[in-house]
């Protein structure tokens, strides 16, 4: 059973809860899951990215302004042919005056270059001689603490190159007079050439310049701390690790935090912006979000498990309660009363039920009365008993007086319409065309379902009856046609009184009915005239099943055998009974033609009246003659009907030999690969569908083609043996002569 079927059967209350789970309930989960797990993802990422924008922002700063000095120093150098450098080393000397009246010129050269600059805080001169000049403030720091830094030494080794430090002022004052704690301060510094500097006093250009980005670093970590953002603590380092400027000493252990890099790409080195940030912040927020998505999830399913019960309570337990009902109507229990609940149309739906039981019972006991004050029409026993099959002749007969005159039965098929129940207004019309005629309309009933098989009952109280039942009955197969293009058969049945064999005479129209294949179109089988020779015809009939079979699967070997053995009970008595076996095998074969759901008026096109055939032949050779045409008309339309390519194998097999049995090099070996089976497999199967081994039939139907030949022709016997597959004359008068008993000279001879 399909998982449909299987709800279908399931109680009320049982299918809803599983489809409330299994399509609202766990669904609905299942999305909110996905939702949180998505949104957590995407907090997380939102919280990343805030912190590499905001780390994007102090790299751009921390490089402008590295940009934007080196650009600075090197115009200082080299402006005024190098003015700068030249006052520098005139104020290395011991004379004060003389000194300081060249530190005043450069402070006022270097003052009026950096006049807009407000962020230069300091510029420093090294002599080689260890003098130190410095315009604007004095660095703090030891010069020879300053010469011992990377810097310092990576810019005497590559003269004439910018390379850049940095200091972290940890106190005030600490690095100059004025400087504040936590301030990020860049050195620029540049040891000159003795191109540049033609005086060879200069050992260290210095700028000292306080970057705007340490500013922005301390803000964004003073607003974390604030909890103004959710930044974390950002720090730079340098290429080894080592913290070049951080406002909070704490270390941050990888268990706790996270730590988000960016690579800051300087001339000579390459630093990093690091921001340390608790990992449970990154999805803070989500969780607070989570926590409102939680809330309304719980408020949807609390309204939906709301929702069920007012369902269940409202809904489902009236309408099983009303199902219940039902089923106690349906058993007999008409005094059932529910009491109403639910929603108001449940309520008024159980009213209504309520009334309807009590109305049913009413008018149930209204028709019992009824029917005990009244009786069916004699039409309706009828169709009872005719159809139906649901109430015996003697009840009826009791019932109603029913069968107090003769009646005769009749039995109209019309085997060329289906047999559907949709064509009842097709059945109305035709009782309608009926009953124009005053003999029908007076004297007979009509019993049938469909328009396929129609049963008459025929009032026959006068004497000379059977000519004007006759007449009637062609009148009615005209108004058939006329008017609905049916073409009927009919089979009248013999006068009765009796009402105790209607049954059996019901019983012998249905097995009568099949004659109609004799008879021809609009064919009428009398069986008061003719129902000794139909009851012999039809005994006879039940030897000839297997010849029948044998031309509906187009079996060739079986169908020459049948036929021999028709054509030998032919010779042995006179012309009548020949004709009456002659007839008996016809109906056997349209009889299983029909069983087969095959009409058989489709094998020749039309349908003859063979008993006008028959009864024209003088002679029973004609009979024979007639009988082999017959039957290879028949072999040829069922092996072209059969589709041999997709019917039985050994069906295959059969119609394979039959058309190649003249080929003496035929083996068992080449059917079985004809029919695709492997030789034993297909050898076992052989013998076990037709009963003979494959050599036997293969002989067996090579001897009969050749007694054919031997009695239809004027061949040699070498030239007959050769057609049916012999090539050794010898061979195949032995192999006759062993299944005949004669030699198939002396058979020739005896045909």
């Amino acid at each position: 059973m399909d998982l449909r079927g299987k709800c279908e059967h399931l109680p009320l209350k049982r299918l809803y809860y599983g489809l409330f789970l299994g399509l609202i309930a766990i669904p609905l989960f299942l999305v909110f899951i996905v939702a949180l797990l998505a949104l957590n993802q995407q907090f997380k990422r939102q919280a990343l990215e805030n912190i590499d924008r905001a780390q994007e922002t102090v790299i751009a700063e921390l490089l402008s302004d590295v940009d934007v000095m080196s650009m600075r120093l090197s115009h200082m150098l080299y402006a005024d042919n190098n003015q700068v450098l030249a006052y520098a080393a005139a104020a290395d000397v011991e004379n004060v005056s003389l000194r300081h009246e060249n530190e005043k010129k450069l402070a006022q050269t270097v003052n009026m270059i950096f006049e807009p600059v407000t962020d230069v805080i300091s510029i420093n001169f090294a002599m080689y001689d260890g003098r130190e000049i410095y315009v604007k403030n004095e660095i703090t720091r030891p010069m020879d603490e300053i010469r011992q830094e990377d810097w310092y030494q990576a810019a005497l080794e590559n003269r004439n190159t910018v390379y850049v430090g940095s200091y972290d002022t940890e106190s005030v004052n600490d690095l100059y007079m004025g400087s504040r704690k936590d301030t990020m301060v860049l050195v620029f510094a540049l040891s000159p050439s003795i191109i540049t500097d033609s005086t060879s006093r200069i050992e260290m250009i210095m700028y000292y310049q306080v970057t705007a980005a340490s500013e922005r670093i301390k803000d964004y970590n003073r607003d974390y701390l604030d909890g103004k953002n959710k930044l974390g603590i950002m720090q730079i380092v340098d290429a080894s690790g080592q913290v070049i400027y951080a406002t909070d000493d704490r270390e941050f252990p990888e268990s706790e935090y996270t730590c988000i890099t960016s690579r800051i790409p300087l001339y000579d080195t390459v630093w990093y912006a690091k921001s340390y940030i608790p990992t449970s912040e990154l999805t803070a927020d989500f969780w607070h979000t989570a926590a409102w998505v939680l809330g309304a999830a719980l408020l949807v399913f609390f309204l939906a498990g709301y929702f069920s019960r007012y369902f269940l309570r409202s809904i489902i337990r009236p309408v099983e309660q009303i199902s219940d009902g039902l089923k106690q109507i349906e058993d007999g229990n008409l005094n059932v009363h529910i009491a109403p609940s639910g929603q108001y149309e449940i309520r008024t739906m159980i009213h209504r039920f309520n009334a309807m039981g009590r109305t049913l019972k009413a008018l149930i006991n209204e028709y019992e009365e009824k029917v005990r004050a009244a009786r069916d029409t004699p039409e309706d026993y009828f169709k009872e008993i005719a159809v139906k099959r649901s109430l015996t002749p003697k009840t009826a007969d009791r019932m109603a007086e029913l069968f107090r005159d003769p009646y005769v039965l009749v039995k109209l098929y019309a085997p060329g319409i289906s047999g559907g129940e949709e064509d009842a207004e097709g059945l109305r019309q035709l009782r309608l065309g009926f009953e124009r005629n005053p003999r029908f309309a007076s004297r007979c009933f009509l019993a049938a379902q469909t328009r396929k098989s129609v049963y008459i009952y025929y009032r026959a109280a006068e004497n000379e009856y059977r000519e004007k039942l006759l007449s009637l009955v062609a009148e009615l197969q005209r108004i058939a046609e006329n008017e609905q293009e049916i073409v009927y058969a009919v089979c009248v049945g013999q006068r009765n009184t009796d009402s105790g064999v209607m049954s059996l005479m019901l019983g012998e129209l249905d097995r009568m009915m099949p004659f109609y294949h004799l008879c021809g179109r609009m064919a009428v089988i009398d069986l008061e005239r003719d129902g000794a020779w139909l009851a012999e015809v039809c005994r006879e009939a039940g030897q000839y099943e297997g010849l029948a079979k044998a031309l509906y699967i187009a079996d060739d070997k079986n169908c020459v055998l049948e036929r021999e053995r028709l054509f030998a009970q032919m010779a042995d008595c006179g012309l009548p009974e020949a004709k009456t076996k002659m007839y008996a095998a016809v109906f056997a074969i349209s009889r299983y033609f029909d069983r087969q759901n095959m009409n058989f008026s489709e094998v020749f096109g039309t349908d003859y009246n063979y008993r006008e055939k028959i009864e024209r032949m003088t002679d029973i050779r004609s009979l024979k003659l007639w009988l082999t045409n017959y039957f290879a008309w028949i072999i040829d339309y069922s092996a072209s009907k059969l589709n041999i390519s997709e019917t039985d194998l050994i069906v295959r097999a059969k119609r394979y030999i039959a058309d190649n049995y003249e080929n003496a090099e035929l083996s068992l070996s080449s059917v079985a690969n004809y029919v695709g089976l492997n030789e034993k497999y297909f050898s076992n199967r052989f013998t076990k569908e037709t009963g003979e081994k494959f050599s036997v039939y293969l002989t067996e139907l090579r001897l009969q083609k050749a007694k054919e030949l031997l009695k239809n022709t004027s061949f040699k016997i070498y030239e007959i043996a050769e057609m049916v597959g012999y090539h050794n004359a010898e061979h195949f008068n032995r192999m006759f002569k062993k299944y005949n008993g004669i030699s198939p000279l002396q058979y020739r001879k005896t045909m």
